[in-house]
């Protein structure tokens, strides 16, 4: 198919005027209940981009589509219809207009249900949810809905059947997207979140199950959560994030830059010295100058912004024993080597961190105030759309629909 090339050839068909072809075509086949596998995966596929998903929106097609998913026809169509769904979400409005049409109800009462749906329905349900919380407003309306305590239920569940990973990474997505204030954070916490994040940092090998635990154990922090950031602790998160550069291998560098959000989000959440001196006892100076190391000649700018940030929050507010470290080590050597090749963006987080490090209690203060406007704290957790759940097998007399799930 054209179409999952890449976003370019989709924009093509786009452009093409196959988008109201489609949609008609899902309606025929809606009523028929037959032959919706490739229909379904094409309009997935073609909802690449804002534009293109604000018109499937505004045609009505999202009613379609969870009328489809409440149906039950299939595993495969319940999957595909909300991956539709999930890829159709990519603004505010189409967001709170998926809400209106009661999505983020049928997810909890029947994608999250382990009686009515199946492991692959669960993941891309979780999902789902993850990515339509675009805003705090959003947030506190699902929570009210239950979704807190479905979404850790859910990761409970996905990390008792040693199962399929990518479970427990929907999981640990939507808990990350749920958590976009203290008092969300609080309940995820009052739920069980957090023994779940430990374990996983503590024992996974999975890149993305990493990623993903390191994003929420981040999202759970806010500036003056002193007593998140203590809970996180307790619970041994800080010496699970220092483990990441020890298991990743040399070609998985994305979690990286959660590892280094996270530390961000811990070197802000107290201005204590005690989360100072946790987070050396842990390991995790470390280890990020460890990950910082692997990712310096690698073309990945934004997980060295990501670094550098975390570099320079430490040396803020982890005093001169830290900063002193983070010299004696080659941070600031490393620091001005990848600022030197590197974008003009990249190259200011890179010296501002320098500059936090080794500058005097000026520099370093107006170096720290610039450090905390670069951060992201607007949730934290980044859109994700997940990949097509099914794999399209061409035949001698068409396509055929072979789930991957």
């Amino acid at each position: 198919m054209l179409a999952s090339q890449s976003d370019r050839d989709a924009q093509k068909l786009v452009t093409a005027g196959i988008v109201p072809t489609l949609i008609f075509l899902l309606k025929i086949r809606a009523a028929e209940c037959t032959g919706l596998e490739l229909v379904l995966a094409t309009l997935g596929l073609l909802a690449h981009d804002p534009l293109s998903a604000n018109t499937m929106f505004r045609t009505n097609t999202t009613h379609t589509l969870l009328e489809l998913f409440k149906a039950s026809i299939s595993e495969e169509v319940s999957v595909l219809a909300l991956w539709c769904l999930n890829r159709m979400c990519r603004t505010a409005e189409v967001a709170n207009g998926l809400i209106k049409q009661g999505l983020s109800r049928v997810l909890l009462e029947q994608g999250f249900s382990p009686a009515l749906s199946t492991p692959p329905i669960w993941r891309m349900a979780a999902y789902t949810l993850g990515v339509l919380i675009f805003n705090d407003g959003i947030a506190e309306m699902v929570a009210e809905q239950g979704a807190v305590v479905e979404i850790v239920d859910l990761l409970q569940r996905s990390s008792d059947r040693g199962g399929d990973p990518q479970d427990v990474c929907a999981a640990l997505y939507a808990a990350a997207r749920m958590s976009r204030s203290i008092k969300l954070a609080k309940l995820l916490a009052k739920a069980g979140l957090v023994p779940l994040l430990a374990a996983s940092l503590a024992t996974s090998t999975d890149p993305s199950v990493l990623l993903w635990s390191a994003r929420a154990a981040g999202c759970l922090m806010r500036p003056n959560s002193g007593e998140m950031a203590k809970t996180l602790l307790d619970a041994g998160v800080a010496h699970g994030l220092a483990r990441l550069p020890s298991v990743l291998s040399v070609s998985e560098v994305e979690p990286l830059g959660s590892f280094a959000f996270a530390i961000q989000r811990f070197s802000c959440a107290e201005w204590g010295s005690g989360t100072r001196k946790a987070l050396v006892e842990a390991g995790v100076v470390d280890a990020l100058l460890a990950g910082l190391r692997t990712v310096a000649d690698e073309p990945y700018p934004a997980i060295h912004v990501e670094m550098a940030l975390a570099v320079s929050f430490l040396g803020d507010v982890g005093g001169g024993a830290i900063r002193k470290e983070i010299i004696s080590a080659g941070g600031i050597t490393i620091l001005k080597r990848v600022a030197a090749v590197a974008s003009a963006d990249v190259a200011k987080v890179c010296l501002m961190a320098v500059t936090s490090i080794t500058g005097n209690i000026w520099t370093r203060n107006a170096a720290s105030a610039k450090t905390a406007m670069s951060h992201n704290w607007n949730g934290g957790c980044p859109d994700w759309h997940a990949p097509c759940p099914v794999k399209l097998t061409v035949l001698r007399d068409g396509f055929d629909s072979v789930s991957t799930i």
